[in-house]
């Protein structure tokens, strides 16, 4: 214990330890992922709808605003980018490059977001847009596929912020308070 000048007892931050936890948490996203694109892939990925599950951005997400004591949560975001390139898509390095600069964005704006689902959620819907947006632009760059504006939108875009809004709806509770007592501990 340390000591201040006026004789009173300063508690001392004790440093994070869960990063176990938070690795299970990750994968158990990871795997929810597939299975919700798999299970649920008949109504939300067709030629006309295409909304694709992004569970494991959001859980990123979370774990940036309510724990910001987790110092290697960018370098998670490479690993299970990779994890999920190699596994999902087939194409490795877009997620693995993508997803930890949302990360690292949203490490350097934690300070202004408030913990609160109307603000979380925001964050949620400006991180799906611009890995939307990222990802198209990456697929085009490699020439994987190509797609105007209004196709990205109407097509991909608008229907991947719908799913992840909803997923994000679901798992925000739950979620929160897993990662508020794991803060705790």
């Amino acid at each position: 214990m340390k000591f201040d000048f006026l004789g009173g007892i300063m508690q001392t931050k004790r440093p994070f330890t869960g990063h176990g936890w938070v690795l299970l948490i990750l994968f158990v996203a990871l795997l929810l992922d597939g299975v919700l694109s798999l299970v649920l892939g008949q109504w939300i990925m067709t030629a006309r709808f295409s909304g694709i599950p992004e569970l494991t951005l959001i859980t990123l997400l979370m774990i940036v605003i309510f724990l910001p004591d987790e110092p290697y949560i960018v370098l998670y975001a490479v690993g299970f980018g990779l994890l999920f390139d190699m596994v999902y898509t087939g194409i490795i390095g877009i997620n693995a490059l993508i997803w930890p600069l949302i990360v690292y964005i949203a490490m350097q704006l934690r300070q202004f977001i408030p913990k609160s689902p109307l603000f979380v959620g925001a964050l949620v819907v400006i991180s799906v847009t611009i890995f939307c947006i990222a990802d198209d632009l990456m697929n085009e760059f490699i020439g994987f596929g190509t797609t105007n504006f209004a196709t990205l939108v109407s097509v991909h875009m608008g229907p991947s912020l719908l799913v992840n809004l909803v997923g994000f709806a679901i798992v925000y509770l739950p979620l929160s308070r897993l990662l508020i007592n794991l803060k705790r501990s």
